[in-house]
């Protein structure tokens, strides 16, 4: 199984797990979610490549070396949150451009709902994005702790370090959705 695979099956679980069974949210809300997740993934995996963590990807140094040239300044502990965050922008705005978008044939109601949801999404996408950055350094901060650290994520599905990369960038969108549509649903919303 290749990383890609593998990052695929860590934005379902992820968009599975989070969104469908905890938020109750209906079938096709949830495809959508789906292919922003997928979408999602897809920048993390070009986003990756442009940074050079797929080159040597096979080893530890190799990934904590991609780690650190995507975290830049903030370094090796920077890099999933910072690879993170195309994927939290694009979900978000992907959400809010389509699934709680204003229209005009709606009522007043459902159109405030989808406001708050806009705003919600946006926060949340925000929110995962710090959250990444914490999850990373939730074992320590030196290379070892966070190597560890994403390996027990990605561990979930059955990955290694990369595979806990990918789902540490796309957690972000997958809180996203579960925030804006609780609080669509909070504001009335009928979807």
């Amino acid at each position: 199984m290749n990383w890609e695979d593998i990052a695929s099956k860590a934005g379902e679980e992820v968009v599975e797990n989070v969104v469908g069974k905890t938020t109750g949210i209906d079938g096709n809300t949830v495809k959508t979610v789906k292919a922003v997740a997928e979408t999602g993934a897809a920048v993390s995996a070009a986003a990756s490549a442009a940074t050079g963590l797929t080159v040597a990807a096979t080893s530890g140094a190799g990934i904590t070396s991609g780690l650190a040239a995507a975290g830049g300044v903030g370094g090796m502990a920077a890099g999933p949150a910072v690879l993170a965050a195309g994927p939290a922008y694009l979900g978000a705005k992907i959400m809010n451009e389509t699934l709680f978008k204003d229209q005009p044939n709606l009522s007043q109601e459902e159109n405030k709902a989808r406001a708050a949801a806009r705003t919600a999404t946006n926060i949340g996408a925000v929110a995962g994005i710090a959250g990444a950055g914490a999850a990373t350094v939730a074992g320590g901060a030196s290379g070892a702790a966070i190597m560890g650290t994403l390996a027990g994520i990605g561990g979930v599905v059955g990955g290694g370090a990369i595979a806990g990369t990918a789902i540490v960038a796309a957690a972000p969108v997958a809180a996203a959705a579960a925030i804006g549509y609780g609080i669509y649903k909070l504001f009335g919303g009928k979807k």
